[in-house]
């Protein structure tokens, strides 16, 4: 079957150089399985209308698949409407994080016809072929759809425990127009070289966060570090990438594996540059691990800190000691590593004075850069209940979702007031002598005379002349 796999237009493009991964994965699996696969992205299209039309002509697909997240369910849904309005008989999957715990809410959009929720790898495929067939798809795990008006949903397909055997099919994307991608990533300093590719390692995380997803039961696998390596070099050697993002959730929760890892990337001498941006744990840190960090070619790294309030830790069961954390940023730094504090704010209960606690918090540590959210009450979270008990109410609305406003606020201060609280937390951090000082030990001279050099321009690029793929609101 002809299948093309859609990644949603969206307001902000400041990640789009990011490689959907999702649907890479998806895309990888279908190909090995004979179909005809196409992978559109519409995040990096000037003009995402106009390609849809273009790909669903020429490609004229027999299904579309759609992956979100919660934060771009709208942005699918108006794509979808888009897909039907060119051609009605085609079939419409969504996937992603969402579709996992919200299945009704995905379901009632009436351009959507199926639904894959959890790990789509051989959900997918089965699916695909039972469509391709003509067969009953009711015994097939890890779908949701609607029949007669009912909704349906089978048995959750277990976790992948073995992901050696899910290699990415990397042909199946243009890899240079997300090299040559123009946004105001190119000029902050988020990587060193333009070839970048984000890495998966492993999916999941042991952890049990109350604002984190379960999408994976919680649980943790690995892909082997000899296949993890093995796939860099290839990548170094093909196409030229000479920097990697490795995207894990908990990287180095198991530091032996870790430092397996890092270990065959010094011992082949691949000479790369290494980013973690997604969060590592700050108590799965020793000084070995450090060391073969700097050696192996870490340049940035981020933490997961999320609260300077210990109460807040034990609430969100993060299991985070915060009096670790001085100690582990300054060895870092030490190491001319770059880190990146991610910090949360909105949580419920939480106070103001424990809001300010965690400004300062941040603002005390030695840190490269920080990140201070609004929290989101995601589907599939415990705090998500926490957020519908104080409300009482499902708050269904989820085009509400947003980064930067406080419209699931479930904290002891307005609204209003916890916005300005994160406006002020931005300006502390950034705004400060210490921190320029902390940026001098952590960054080599060369690297940073680029980032004062282009930090301007990326705010000139951010504001004023960058293109616009905002979708056409339906």
């Amino acid at each position: 079957m002809r299948v093309l796999l859609l990644r949603p237009a969206a307001e902000k493009k400041s990640m789009a150089r990011v490689l959907p991964l999702g649907l890479l994965a998806i895309g990888s699996v279908l190909k090995r399985a004979g179909h005809q696969i196409k992978i559109l992205d519409l995040r990096i299209s000037n003009s995402p209308d106009d390609e849809l039309k273009s790909v669903m002509q020429s490609f004229n697909p027999q299904v579309v698949g759609i992956g979100v997240m919660t934060i771009e369910c709208k942005y699918g849904f108006i794509d979808a409407a888009k897909v039907k309005e060119i051609n009605p008989e085609v079939t419409i999957i969504f996937g992603g994080p969402h579709c996992s715990h919200e299945p009704k809410f995905i379901l009632n959009n009436p351009n959507v016809d199926l639904m894959v929720s959890g790990e789509g790898d051989i959900s997918i495929v089965e699916l695909i072929q039972a469509l391709e067939e003509g067969t009953d798809i009711s015994n097939i795990s890890g779908i949701a759809y609607k029949k007669n008006g009912t909704y349906i949903r089978t048995t959750d397909r277990p976790v992948i425990r073995d992901l050696d055997n899910f290699d990415q099919e990397y042909d199946l994307i243009d890899l240079e127009r997300y090299f040559n991608f123009q946004s105001s990533m190119d000029f902050f300093p988020v990587y060193r070289n333009k070839r970048f590719i984000p890495l998966v390692t492993s999916r999941g995380c042991p952890f049990k966060c109350t604002y984190c997803h379960d999408i994976f039961d919680k649980s943790i696998q690995y892909r082997s570090p000899e296949v993890v390596v093995d796939e860099m070099e290839y990548l170094l050697n093909t196409y030229g990438i000479q920097e990697f993002h490795i995207v894990d959730d908990v990287f180095n929760v198991n530091m032996k594996r870790a430092k397996i890892v890092l270990d065959a990337i010094i011992k082949r001498n691949l000479n790369v540059h290494i980013s973690f941006p997604n969060g590592l744990r700050a108590d799965f840190f020793d000084d070995e691990l450090i060391d073969m960090m700097q050696r192996a070619g870490v340049y940035r790294l981020a933490l997961g800190i999320e609260s300077g309030s210990q109460r807040i830790q034990d609430m969100i069961k993060k299991d985070l000691d915060i009096n670790i954390l001085e100690n582990v940023v300054k060895k870092l730094t030490r190491a001319r590593m770059s880190v990146h504090g991610f910090f949360m704010l909105g949580f419920p209960s939480e106070t103001r004075m424990e809001m300010e606690q965690t400004i300062d918090f941040a603002c005390n540590l030695s840190l490269t850069t920080a990140n201070f959210s609004l929290v989101i009450p995601n589907p599939g979270t415990d705090l998500r209940q926490t957020f519908i008990e104080s409300r009482e109410s499902n708050f269904e609305d989820f085009s509400e979702y947003t980064f930067d406003a406080a419209s699931c606020n479930a904290s002891e201060v307005d609204g209003n007031d916890l916005t300005d609280l994160r406006r002020k937390a931005n300006r502390r951090f950034y705004l400060s002598t210490q921190r320029f000082q902390h940026v001098l030990r952590a960054v080599e001279p060369k690297w940073l005379l680029r980032s004062i050099v282009n930090t301007p321009l990326a705010l000139l690029w951010r504001n004023a002349i960058a293109p616009t793929n905002t979708p056409t609101q339906n």
